[in-house]
């Protein structure tokens, strides 16, 4: 980048002002053209990456499970009152340092 000291470089001097009426200027021109092109100012739009959109459709799913399955918890219960229900206690413990290795 070359820089104007006392009105010597090969770069013309250019003041804030002058930078600020060109972006004016520009942005005034581009809207003009897209007016023309429409009919009218373009409205805004945005457009989702795939990536996004499938973030989209897993989180509606998501959110639509239930929180339990009930189906499960009865039978849990039903397996316990009839004395049915065993721990294996090798699995808990594995689960157990697994979950708190994520942490």
């Amino acid at each position: 980048m070359a820089f104007n000291i006392n009105g010597y470089g090969n770069q013309p001097s250019v003041t804030k002002n002058d930078r600020l009426q060109k972006a004016d200027d520009e942005q005034k021109s581009s809207t003009s053209i897209t007016a023309e092109k429409s009919g009218t100012l373009a409205d805004d739009t945005v457009k989702l990456s795939g990536a996004a959109q499938s973030m989209q459709t897993h989180q509606s799913k998501i959110q639509n499970m239930p929180d339990m399955d009930m189906e499960k918890v009865e039978q849990i219960k039903q397996a316990i009152a009839a004395g049915q229900y065993k721990v294996d206690s090798e699995k808990l413990a594995s689960n157990m340092v697994a979950m708190d290795s994520m942490f």
